[in-house]
């Protein structure tokens, strides 16, 4: 169905997708990006809100205003600090606006308005952890994007994240006249690493801790009276994680007291949910997966990073499947970010707005699926 339509837009969207691989901006500061898609959109005859909910760099494009039924197609488009594009959001926006295209070319067959709606800042405060607080997905059947990754697969687990920084404050003195009248603010780091080392052997196995000792001291021959940390905690499950998040605070006030420092912690961004699959949703993504050629493993053992998409699901049904760019290399890598203007990329990028215009396009011409996918959500997240 979508085969014609789709080379009437290629050659703007995968230009859209190498100006952004390009020209990378990271969370927050996606200014020129934003505006590349919300121009192209406009171009293409779609209505676009933007700035939208309150974010400058967030828009909502419209496909069918004033449709009962509702989809969402998320947009992502931030870069990594240091990294570039080497999670892929260039080619996943990209894949995104194709599928909105795509959709709007035969919007007269579907009986649903599709928003297109774009949620920067991913990899830092999360976007979309707003918009979930602030009501922007209430009412939406389900919201869909997808991911790139060096393997195709429907779902793995993405874990809920709690981010935060640590500052410790001590006294500064001569480290070999006087110590005794200095406070060591890198001890009480050292300590607090040593403590969350320690935890490890009690929490359950999706547990993650991990972090990053940014500022230490300046000179060897004085007590170093400032230390700074950032660390993520992650875990299945948002209740388990609250208390994992709570022992890693006692762990840093006991550091603090042990040192005579004094602790500050601040948190880093939104606190990120995890999502949970949904096997019908997932079922006939694989079919059109299958349909496309492109071949799909089990991804359910591979444990992910963590995303604000989570939220969205404590709200509304989300699929979120990942696409190979046809190399095994990982994401938030180098090499994966040198590799989203490649040839593969760009067949990758066609035939994922491919996929998800005809998910969209299946599951509102059999309205028998779409109910089942929404009552499945409803019972894993027992709202039945």
């Amino acid at each position: 169905m979508f085969r014609e339509l789709i080379e009437k837009h290629s050659a703007d969207i995968l230009e859209l997708n190498d100006y952004m691989a390009d020209n990378p901006e990271i969370s927050s500061n996606e200014f020129n990006s934003s505006r590349r898609m919300v121009d192209l959109l406009r171009e293409k005859g779609l209505e676009v809100e933007f700035p939208f909910a309150g974010i400058e760099t967030a828009f909502k494009a419209t496909i069918n205003n004033g449709k009962k039924r509702k989809a969402a197609i998320l947009v992502e488009y931030d870069a990594l600090r240091g990294l570039g594009h080497a999670c892929g959001h260039c080619a996943s926006g990209s894949i995104s606006l194709l599928a909105g295209l795509l959709l709007n070319d035969i919007k007269d067959k579907i009986d649903a308005q599709i928003d297109i709606i774009g949620t920067p800042d991913e990899e830092m405060a999360g976007a979309k952890v707003l918009m979930a607080n602030n009501g922007i997905f209430n009412g939406y059947d389900f919201a869909i994007m997808i991911h790139m990754n060096n393997k195709s697969y429907m779902y793995s687990k993405s874990l809920a994240l709690d981010s935060y920084e640590f500052e410790f404050f001590g006294k500064p003195s001569h480290a070999a006249a006087s110590p005794w009248d200095g406070n060591n603010a890198l001890n009480a780091m050292r300590l607090f690493f040593d403590a969350l080392d320690m935890m490890r052997q009690h929490v359950k196995p999706d547990v993650r801790i991990h972090g990053v000792i940014k500022s230490g001291g300046e000179a060897a021959n004085i007590i170093p009276n400032y230390s700074m940390a950032e660390f993520n905690v992650r875990s299945e499950h948002r209740a388990y994680l609250d208390y994992v998040s709570q022992w890693v605070m006692d762990c840093a006030r006991a550091a603090a007291l042990a040192t005579r420092t004094t602790l500050k912690v601040r948190q880093r961004g939104e606190k990120y949910n995890e999502q949970i699959e949904n096997k019908l949703g997932c079922r006939i993504l694989e079919e059109i997966y299958r349909d496309l050629g492109i071949e799909t493993c089990d991804g359910r053992n591979i444990v992910g990073g963590s995303s604000d998409i989570g939220n969205v699901d404590y709200i509304c049904p989300v699929l979120q499947p990942y696409l190979s760019i046809g190399e095994d290399y990982g994401i938030h890598t180098v090499e994966f970010a040198n590799a989203m203007k490649t040839p593969k990329t760009h067949e990758k990028i066609l035939k994922g707005g491919e996929i998800i215009a005809s998910f969209i396009y299946k599951i509102y011409n059999e309205p028998d699926l779409l109910e089942e996918m929404i009552s499945e959500h409803k019972k894993a997240r027992n709202r039945e």
